[in-house]
């Protein structure tokens, strides 16, 4: 998508709760690592836990939690290790996600979402779906097939780029920067059952 060839992706999946109210917190923990704003399906209670369940790549029959576990664990002693692009849940640890309900509203780096194909990029009005990654996939036309379906409301470009010498990346129209823009995308949950 033009967007992103303009935009530096993230390193990793950014996302927020922007207006999760009412739903509920249930535990995963996957064999991989998982991105924040990544989406899973309940692959049964995990082995030796009482209330952690294991993550699997949810496909369009499944009912979908979107991953949202608060970032930690970083050097605080590293500006850049502070970004929460440079954050992932890591394989075999318990990461937090959310149901998600009819009307409910979340945001995610465009990164999560594979748009329909390369000459059509990711845009409101567009529909998301499971694919059998943890990742959502766009869609033109509301599907009556999937379990899961959730519809782009608006996209939105936040950060900035700043001056980074030749440390940083060159654009034509401003020399080098370190572009911290991130295209976020805000999803309102169709369905989910």
């Amino acid at each position: 998508c033009r967007l992103r060839r303009i935009l530096n992706m993230a390193k990793h999946g950014i996302a927020e709760s922007t207006k999760l109210q009412g739903c509920m917190n249930v535990s995963f923990v996957a064999t991989e690592d998982v991105d924040n704003g990544s989406i899973v399906a309940n692959g049964g209670l995990a082995t030796g836990y009482t209330d952690v369940y294991t993550a699997s790549k949810p496909t369009k029959t499944d009912k979908v939690y979107i991953v949202i576990h608060p970032v930690y664990g970083y050097d605080e002693r590293l500006a850049e290790e502070k970004n929460e692009d440079n954050y992932t849940n890591e394989a075999g640890r318990i990461f937090r996600t959310y149901e998600l309900k009819t009307d409910r509203k979340f945001k995610v780096s465009s990164d999560m979402i594979t748009p329909i194909d390369e000459s059509t990029p990711v845009a409101v009005g567009q529909y998301v779906v499971a694919d059998g990654t943890y990742k959502m996939s766009a869609v033109a036309t509301a599907p009556t097939d999937a379990k899961f379906v959730g519809i782009i409301e608006t996209i939105e470009e936040t950060g900035f780029p700043y001056f980074g010498s030749s440390k940083g990346v060159q654009t034509t129209d401003m020399g080098y920067v370190l572009d911290t823009r991130i295209v976020k995308v805000k999803i309102r949950v169709i369905q989910n059952d």
